[in-house]
């Protein structure tokens, strides 16, 4: 996980290199992603390990359309646990 976070992606094998290229490409710019990759990627994984790397991926990058929107409230990491959320998941204002 360190290596990934850093510029030590060349000592990740090549499976870890592909999944944090298809990330950055996800979360920045999907259409950038070359044929090359897609190609290495599809040799790398199943489609359905494919699947699940995009979802998992597109999955944390929900809050980027509230960000942009303008509707997003930040919580400190120790509020999450005792934000308060409807039943159906979405949170609760203060005093509403």
């Amino acid at each position: 996980m360190e290596r990934a976070l850093t510029d030590e992606l060349e000592a990740l094998a090549e499976p870890h290199r592909l999944a944090v290229a298809l990330a950055d490409a996800l979360m920045t710019r999907p259409g950038d992603l070359g044929d090359e990759t897609v190609d290495a990627l599809r040799l790398a994984y199943s489609p359905e390990q494919l699947v699940e790397l995009t979802l998992k991926v597109l999955k944390f990058n929900t809050q980027k359309i509230n960000v942009a929107l303008g509707t997003h409230r930040w919580f400190a990491a120790d509020e999450v646990a005792t934000a308060p959320w409807n039943a159906d998941g979405t949170y609760v204002a203060p005093g509403e």
